[in-house]
């Protein structure tokens, strides 16, 4: 319980996020840049104030109590507000500048940084773009990432999500591999080798939608299963098989001819595409302004 309506100093709350981070007094003193007395001192002004045991002596030098593991988390969120105040106000009286980083899939992330990072660019002569292309989403309270272009179901109510399009996937394969082959409908696919987006094992269950709009779930295998489509691509202009690929990654090898869609009147069902980002980053001048241009030029080329 709060003992008075005194306010909580900054330097109480870092020097005791410090301990918690760096599990001692004189790692956080070092961390700080400030005397092991003065990381004390403001730890136990904290303590006085909010009425709760923080740190505790132990065998091998102090430990956070339960209630201080509780109170770790809340304060490292608002020393993260704080922190943002801080590039809030510096960007506020510049231009704005300085380094977005963004986390996408690779092939999403490719498309966006090929097409739409050019234009951020010149219109942000102060601003430098960082993509860093992973499918596993990427934890977005790493203060090190800005923001994440994220696809597929998303559900994470911390975070704000806007979507900004989405694309289908096709199944493509090479001419000399589907002229052997006759594919009528999509039930067909069990018998053929089919490459499959997978880090396990090869099967999957492909959902093929057809001309009417039905959704068919549909059990595929085959000896060949890579995490990466652009790889897949590879395999299948080699003549490996087929495969259930993003239509944007396709469509000049199909004019070219160098693939062939295999069931042209199937596709997935759409797969939308989402801008996500921590509420708090709009406080930020430079990932605003990159967030901004996103949603105004990703849906025209992502068909939002």
């Amino acid at each position: 319980m709060v003992q008075n309506s005194g306010t909580i100093s900054f330097l109480a709350l870092a020097s005791f996020h410090a301990v918690f981070r760096t599990g001692g007094i004189a790692a956080a003193a070092e961390h700080l840049g400030v005397a092991k007395s003065g990381v004390s001192r403001h730890v136990a002004l904290l303590e006085q104030r909010l009425g709760v045991k923080l740190l505790e002596q132990g065998g091998r030098g102090v430990r956070v109590t339960p209630a201080g593991e509780r109170l770790a988390q809340r304060v490292g969120s608002i020393l993260a507000e704080i922190d943002l105040l801080d590039d809030f106000a510096r960007e506020e009286s510049a231009q704005v500048s300085g380094q977005v980083t963004i986390a996408a899939t690779p092939e999403v992330g490719g498309l966006v940084a090929r097409h739409l990072f050019p234009q951020i660019l010149s219109r942000h002569p102060g601003i430098s773009l960082v993509m860093r292309p992973a499918y596993a989403f990427e934890d977005m309270q790493d203060p090190g990432i800005d923001l994440a272009i994220r696809v597929g179901t998303f559900q994470d109510d911390r975070l704000v999500a806007h979507k900004i399009g989405a694309f289908q996937r096709w199944l493509v394969a090479s001419p000399g591999y589907l002229g052997a082959i006759r594919l009528e409908r999509a039930s067909d696919l069990q018998r053929l080798e089919c490459l499959t987006f997978r880090a396990d094992h090869p099967s999957a269950t492909w959902s093929v939608k057809g001309p009417d709009g039905r959704v068919e779930e549909v059990p595929v295998k085959g000896r060949l299963a890579v995490r990466s489509f652009a790889i897949l691509r590879d395999l299948v202009l080699e003549g490996a098989g087929i495969s259930f690929l993003p239509h944007f990654m396709v469509e000049d090898d199909l004019a070219a001819g160098r693939l062939t869609r295999g069931l042209k009147d199937h596709a997935s069902p759409d797969v939308p595409v989402y801008l996500a980002f921590r509420p708090g980053v709009r406080k930020i001048a430079r990932v605003s302004a990159v967030l901004d241009d996103l949603a105004q030029l990703a849906p025209p080329m992502l068909g939002g």
